[in-house]
């Protein structure tokens, strides 16, 4: 079995899975874009299911890959998926202002808010709108993003750095840049427009710096967390009480 210092001497392998991850998703995304586009997949649900695991299943697979296959199988010591109290408190905060940022960035570029006043339609309230609404965008989504973007892209980045000679900081700020740069990308792809394009991806880069930050001075991922449940369900709860 691999131990934590044979996987700590070798981060560029971190970097290599995670690129894969990356690559995978991104095929992915693209591929049933298209299947749902040219009416391919009709169905509704399916569509909705499609495109969460589509992103889901690479960064979550990349992960336990990374971890169960040459690390030291355990997601606390090799990606640092931790809570602790006052995770909660660091994470709310940091969540609210990168919503803040965000909704500034959409007036800016929209001319009013956007993804703050999205409505998500008459509830139906079953096991499927529970899913669709709430588990898997506030839930599901910044724990299986957070596992990658800020456990193993953000510290594969850092190891990677810190193995050229740098500085701890540079290191650090270097991974957390990365990460949160890999992060708005994804979620830039098959925005519809330029100006959503460029909303969606300063808003999504603006946060993952505040979550990588939170991520590095910490040393675990619960802040991370708490912080993208919190800047996700700050659009999904005024939808809901619209």
């Amino acid at each position: 079995m691999t131990t934590g210092t044979d996987r700590d001497a070798h981060p560029r392998l971190g970097v290599e899975i995670a690129a894969v991850g990356v690559v995978a998703a991104v095929l992915l995304v693209v591929g049933v874009n298209i299947l749902l586009t040219r009416g391919i997949i009709l169905d509704q649900q399916l569509g909705t299911l499609l495109s969460y695991l589509v992103a889901w299943v690479p960064f979550l697979g990349a992960v336990l890959i990374f971890c169960f296959g040459f690390g030291t199988r355990s997601l606390v010591r090799d990606i640092g998926l931790r809570f602790r109290p006052l995770d909660v408190l660091w994470g709310l905060t940091v969540g609210v202002v990168a919503r803040v940022l965000a909704t500034i960035v959409e007036i800016a570029g929209y001319g009013q808010m956007g993804s703050t006043g999205a409505t998500l339609g008459e509830p139906v309230r079953d096991l499927w709108w529970l899913f669709v609404v709430l588990l898997a965008p506030v839930v599901l989504s910044p724990l299986i993003e957070e596992m990658f973007f800020r456990g193993l892209v953000l510290r594969s980045v850092r190891g990677a750095a810190s193995g050229k000679g740098v500085s701890p900081a540079v290191a650090a700020g270097t991974a957390v840049v990365v990460s949160a740069a890999v992060f708005a990308l994804v979620h830039m792809i098959d925005t519809g427009s330029l100006i959503a394009t460029v909303v969606i991806g300063v808003s999504t880069f603006l946060f993952g710096l505040g979550a990588g930050a939170l991520a590095v001075l910490t040393g675990r991922l619960g802040g991370a967390i708490v912080a993208h449940v919190t800047f996700n369900a700050l659009v999904v709860v005024p939808a809901l009480l619209g």
